[in-house]
């Protein structure tokens, strides 16, 4: 049974609230340990060619996103051209970056797919759950892989031990929910607690893996494409980094970027605010970076998502202009 909006808003805006004060007092932290006056040197010297190179890579990923979305929507019977799924991706990517939680822009790109395709939420939804899924099968990966050539050590741990972890828990998590036996074990247990709803969107979200897995070549595309995302978005901190200097090797952003992303995806803080710059102020400066360029590389990370995800307002306007310019007519037909 769904409780009154009027129950869960306002734990709503407490959660809102309490990511907000978090997010603040991460940054303040961090900006209390910089050199201010350094940190405003490091972002006037950013070279604007690499920044543009970091746009340009950071817009590929995003066009490679479609098309990955594409491959998880077919195993859903919904089949639709690229170049749509693509002004949908950059719509989601947009709002991603200003909406209180990152699933904000999967809302948006599902509820633009069910209205132009006439299947319901709950399953275009899932879509995008899947295609994320199959982006952070990707992460790990690449963060597994290059911390078995460069492991690093952070904190005392070794980094590949932390990805064996992050990867163990990620297996679970996939058996838990998709394995047929677990699968029915957790649908009667959340049946029995009254969670029909959630029931039914796992149910969604089964059936579309279970299509995947009985079609290898879709998982093997899913995989494929998936991998040069993730390393699109290593090489857009690295080329960023070259932009203000930094020297490092490129097998050292290998390992941090997906930690990074890792920790960001702890839903603490809003958008990752906060959080994503003591990552980077932690991981880099151990590593011999400068403090002020390694939260200067967070901040300008945030610009190239915020410039590459541009398309997507513009989009957005247009496609809101296009339904404002439909409701006259629409009326008129009533009379």
């Amino acid at each position: 049974m769904l409780r009154p909006v009027n129950s869960w808003l306002p734990q709503t805006r407490v959660k809102l609230v309490l990511k907000l004060i978090l997010s603040l007092s991460f940054l303040i932290l961090v900006l209390s340990r910089l050199d201010l006056t350094q940190l405003l040197r490091v972002v006037a010297g950013a070279r604007p060619e690499f920044l543009l190179l970091a746009v340009s890579i950071q817009i590929l990923t995003l066009l490679l996103s479609a098309l990955r979305w594409r491959i998880v929507l077919e195993n859903f019977s919904i089949y639709q051209r690229w170049y749509p799924l693509t002004k949908l991706v950059f719509i989601g990517a947009f709002f991603n970056l200003f909406l209180p939680s990152a699933i904000g822009g999967d809302v948006f790109r599902a509820y633009y797919l069910s209205k132009g395709t006439g299947r319901g939420m709950s399953t275009t939804l899932t879509t995008s759950m899947l295609e994320r899924s199959g982006g952070l099968c990707g992460l790990l990966l690449i963060g597994l892989a290059a911390s078995l050539v460069v492991p690093q050590e952070i904190a005392g741990l070794s980094s590949l031990h932390i990805f064996l972890a992050a990867c163990a828990v990620y297996a679970v998590a996939n058996v838990m929910l998709f394995h047929s036996w677990t699968h029915g074990r957790m649908t009667c247990m959340l049946q029995r607690f009254g969670f029909h709803s959630l029931t039914r969107k796992m149910e969604l979200v089964y059936q579309g893996l279970d299509t995947l897995k009985r079609n290898p070549g879709k998982m093997a595309s899913v995989a494929v494409v998936s991998l040069p995302i993730q390393a699109g978005a290593v090489a857009v901190v690295w080329v960023t980094a070259q932009g203000i200097g930094i020297e490092a090797p490129f097998s050292l952003f290998m390992v941090f970027v997906p930690l990074i992303n890792l920790t960001i995806m702890v839903p603490l803080t809003i958008n990752g605010i906060g959080l994503r710059e003591s990552a980077y102020y932690l991981l880099f400066s151990q590593a011999g970076v400068p403090a002020e360029m390694s939260v200067t590389l967070s901040l300008l990370g945030f610009v190239v998502m915020m410039l590459s995800s541009l398309p997507g307002i513009v989009y957005y306007s247009i496609r809101k202009q296009a339904e404002s310019d439909l409701e006259p007519a629409a009326v008129a037909r009533e009379d």
